[in-house]
């Protein structure tokens, strides 16, 4: 046989080898994105499946939230609800015409009302004769006074927290100082 023969038969040879051996990765290759095709597929589903978990726990975490404001809302109502039945009873009592009478009656109301602001902790401070503090007080005005500089004279509103939570500041005169 001519040698190129020989030669051509041996590259097919080869030929034939490679092809094997490229069509066996070639499947192997295919099987390979085939199993990853179906992870991720998996994944996709699973993301799927938790994103909805997700939306559903934020719903039901909201309406846990709603339902427990609205409670804690009730009950305060709930609790001044009498304060308000005694303020009526005072206005519509005709037989009231005596003002100290009528003064017992607001001053129960006003101690009625103190006592349930003192079970959620809502306490009233003091503030006349102290030293103005923002952190406390809003100053709505300033006068001359024999204090020195700065100290309370008068309060207009009482000032409240609650545990040692400003929940309204004082509103207060301050003195201005010897003039």
């Amino acid at each position: 046989m001519p040698k190129g023969v020989k030669s051509n038969t041996k590259k097919t040879n080869k030929t034939k080898k490679t092809v094997k051996t490229n069509t066996a990765k070639l499947k192997k290759l295919n099987e390979e994105i085939k199993i990853l095709k179906d992870a991720n597929e998996q994944s996709e589903d699973k993301f799927m499946r938790l994103m909805a978990e997700f939306e559903n726990f934020k719903r039901r975490n909201n309406k846990a939230l709603i339902d427990s404001h609205q409670k804690s809302l009730e009950k305060i109502i709930t609790s001044f609800l009498p304060v308000l039945d005694d303020l009526q009873r005072i206005i519509n009592d005709d037989s009231n015409s005596d003002l100290s009478v009528l003064n017992d009656g607001i001053s129960m109301v006003e101690a009625k009302f103190t006592k349930i602001l003192l079970s959620y902790n809502i306490e009233k401070f003091d503030s006349i004769g102290q030293d103005f503090d923002p952190d406390f007080h809003e100053a709505i005005m300033s006068q001359d006074s024999k204090e020195k500089e700065n100290i309370i004279l008068e309060e207009f509103e009482s000032g409240y927290k609650i545990d040692d939570k400003i929940i309204r500041h004082s509103k207060v005169i301050v003195s201005k100082g010897n003039k």
